[in-house]
């Protein structure tokens, strides 16, 4: 009898000192190292978090968090990998005490901003620079690369009407330049806004760059703001806003799984903050007033004969430890759940979907 697994390793040995890269299926590691976002919420629904080895596109309007949790992953994995990070900052938004406060470390962060970077080309020809300059140095050091935005680039695409085709273009050749220099250690987060089409019929909204985030991004986030945050204490000021959150595309689970979380513009996006949402829309909670609670107006959930303040939720989850999990979580089909009515936990207010399928 034929012994399929040798041939496939004699074919493996010749086709390395050809390729260099080629492996046997059963040598790729069982689950990708992912990098928390900061948010609970967040990390249940993209199954881990961010992971290496992969292209990351986060979507959505200004002001809806897109850098914040570019930032806030890139200092977590500082922290949690040692890794190096680079940072394409094409909107001229990074800034040291915000980095400070998320806690980056700006001695391992490479930075280029505007003037550095003023067209998608030299864009992405700094990202594959910056790669290459670090992997000489040392092959196996995790890298995290972010680009915000792939929006903002100028200079030879802004001003003529084949432009929006022209960049479109550049980013596909940019992004495929760079998904062929990716690696398991490094990984590739890119900001991406959502714009708006002149006289069209139905949804007007799409996004940047063509059909290339769309095509190479491994993980797609939309990200849509659902209820600003004022503080009635300071005349009502804008102080933040809860922000949905829908994965549309994943190579590493279920797709449009969702969850809110919010986003205080001087604090960042707290590590709780929407995971009462999340175990109420699974069916582990109950809101007190349900209207109330989908408009955001609202704060009291029922568990059991308890009641919870969705603001305590690290308090409350001490008491009840049964309300953690290291996973998504399954739908609660138990007596609780089938008391909650009109499905009024549903996230039926998010609906990024625009123009998105991918």
């Amino acid at each position: 009898m034929v012994d399929v697994s040798d041939i496939v390793k004699k074919a493996v040995r010749t086709l390395k000192g050809k390729y260099g890269t080629a492996s046997i299926g059963s040598s790729l590691p069982d689950k990708a190292e992912y990098v928390s976002t900061g948010n609970l919420a967040f990390d249940l629904i993209s199954d881990g978090g961010i992971p290496f080895g992969y292209c990351i596109e986060f979507l959505g309007l200004s002001s809806s968090g897109k850098s914040t949790i570019i930032y806030k992953v890139m200092a977590n994995s500082q922290r949690d990998y040692d890794a190096i990070c680079i940072l394409a900052d094409r909107e001229n938004a990074y800034n040291k005490p915000n980095g400070d406060r998320l806690g980056i470390n700006n001695d391992n962060l490479i930075l280029a901003n505007a003037r550095d970077i003023p067209s998608p080309r030299e864009g992405f020809q700094f990202i594959l620079d910056s790669i290459e300059s670090i992997r000489k140095h040392d092959k196996n050091i995790y890298i995290v690369v972010g680009l915000d935005s792939i929006a903002a680039f100028g200079k030879d695409v802004t001003f003529e009407k084949a432009d929006a085709g022209r960049k479109a273009k550049i980013s596909h050749e940019g992004m495929r330049e760079v998904i062929s220099r990716m690696d398991d250690k490094i990984m590739f987060m890119v900001a991406n806004q959502v714009t708006y089409k002149i006289g069209s019929y139905g949804d007007n909204r799409t996004s940047t760059a063509g059909e290339s985030m769309k095509y190479y991004s491994n993980l797609r986030f939309a990200l849509q703001d659902a209820k600003k945050i004022v503080d009635s204490s300071a005349g009502n000021e804008v102080i933040g806003s809860w922000i949905g959150v829908e994965a549309i595309k994943t190579r590493l689970g279920p797709c449009y799984r969702t969850c809110y979380i919010k986003h205080l513009y001087e604090t960042g996006i707290d590590w709780y903050s929407g995971y009462a949402r999340l175990l109420a829309n699974r069916g582990y909670l109950k809101p007190k007033n349900s209207k109330e609670y989908k408009a955001f107006n609202q704060v009291t959930l029922k568990y059991k004969d308890h009641e919870l303040n969705e603001n305590n939720t690290e308090e409350w989850l001490k008491t009840y430890p049964e309300l953690v999990f290291d996973k998504y979580p399954v739908y609660n089909m138990n007596e609780s759940a089938d008391e909650i009515e009109d499905e009024s936990t549903e996230l039926d207010n998010l609906n990024p979907s625009f123009d998105l399928e991918g």
